[in-house]
């Protein structure tokens, strides 16, 4: 954790607070039945994409929240993030059974992200008023997701330390949210220019059961990616380890796996329990990838288990050599724990081998690495 995390995360929302305080008393509040329509709606599509999505970084209400800047003034935007997070909260509590106000500071910056995002935009819309109204939804779109992200990488990184944990979203996806935001907003706003609340009710509407794949078409690799990548490490997952190594067999392709396992993993865990043992595994896949080329993959097997896969033969002998160089140099640090740790490997080299199966080559690379564990363990002074 960053020494700054904390002062970051309680200057945040003291900075949402101020603002909220000062447009609410700057402007005249509008509770109106389209300002709570908004602020349930957007509160409704964060629940779903929670409950029904497997990918979980962004839904729509974003698009929903920038339509609100430009129908309302400050304090009425401030009304409706605040009421929505309310709403919001009290749902997740029914459907998932989770008190979500039960870590206060972390939902308090979750709001202060939006009320900051959405006065800003509402800023940007007040100062460009006059010009084109698409103009204005593009500016609008462009200003609120790049704050969002931002202020989310951010915060990862304050408190992972690490800019590997801090990657959210590609530019692809970013831009792929910001072009979605524009279209729903065009949609709105023309559409209650012409109908009234009638066409957003009927919009909002429409969204609602396709806002998980409106965003899943959008973002198709990126969720996959996620689908593909351990939630722990940041590094390929057991699923991504089984896919290629069956893509290399079906195809007869050469290559070369090496496995590698901590050594006495079960007394560091014993001895300063399991969140301790996860931020271990987290240092030495971030150290390790750190050693490792763009093009060399880093998967972890389940555990403290980890595999590199080596399709050039000229590689192996580098790969190999850059990931025993830490063996004796892995030390994690935190406050007053200074935690020495090794590893052991084993290597399989395939050929192309009729009738060699995935399981049959972990099979083997697992059982050398245990040869050479016990060998080392058995040539220790």
């Amino acid at each position: 954790m960053h020494k700054f995390y904390k002062p970051y995360l309680i200057g945040s929302i003291i900075f949402a607070a101020f603002l909220s305080i000062l447009m609410l008393v700057s402007y005249r509040t509008e509770i109106v039945l389209l300002s709570v329509l908004i602020a349930a709606y957007g509160a409704v599509l964060e629940v779903v994409m929670l409950r029904y999505s497997q990918h979980s970084g962004a839904s729509l209400s974003g698009a929903v929240t920038i339509f609100a800047a430009f129908l309302f003034n400050p304090a009425t935007c401030v009304f409706i993030v605040t009421l929505s997070f309310i709403i919001e909260a009290a749902a997740q509590k029914l459907v998932k059974n989770d008190n979500v106000l039960s870590s206060s500071v972390k939902a308090l910056y979750n709001w202060a992200m939006r009320i900051i995002s959405i006065l800003a935009v509402s800023a940007a819309v007040n100062l460009l008023h006059g010009q084109s109204a698409v103009l204005l939804i593009i500016i609008a779109s462009i200003l609120h997701d790049t704050i969002n992200s931002a202020m989310l990488v951010l915060i990862i990184y304050l408190y992972t330390n690490s800019k590997e944990e801090a990657h959210v979203n590609s530019i692809h996806s970013l831009t792929s949210c910001i072009y979605i935001n524009i279209i729903i907003n065009i949609l709105l706003y023309y559409g209650y220019e012409a109908y009234g609340i009638n066409a957003v009710a009927v919009i909002f509407l429409f969204i609602l059961p396709f806002q998980n794949s409106i965003l899943g078409k959008a973002m198709g690799h990126e969720i996959e990616a996620s689908v593909l990548v351990d939630s722990l490490t940041n590094v390929y997952n057991k699923a991504s380890l089984t896919k290629i190594l069956t893509d290399y067999v079906q195809s007869k392709s050469p290559f070369t796996l090496v496995f590698i396992d901590f050594d006495n993993f079960k007394k560091i865990n014993d001895t300063y329990g399991h969140d301790v043992g996860d931020k271990i595994l987290k240092h030495f896949a971030v150290t390790l990838k750190g050693k490792l080329r763009k093009s060399d993959k880093l998967y972890r097997f389940g555990g403290d288990e980890f595999c590199l896969v080596i399709d050039k033969e000229c590689d192996v002998n580098v790969v190999i050599e850059r990931t025993n160089s830490l063996k004796n140099s892995l030390v994690y640090e935190e406050e007053n724990l200074n935690i020495p740790y090794t590893f052991s490997i084993g290597k399989y080299k395939y050929n192309g081998e009729h009738g060699v199966t995935e399981d049959q080559i972990i099979s083997i690379v697992s059982h050398r690495m245990i040869q050479n564990k016990v060998y080392n363990v058995y040539m220790q002074p």
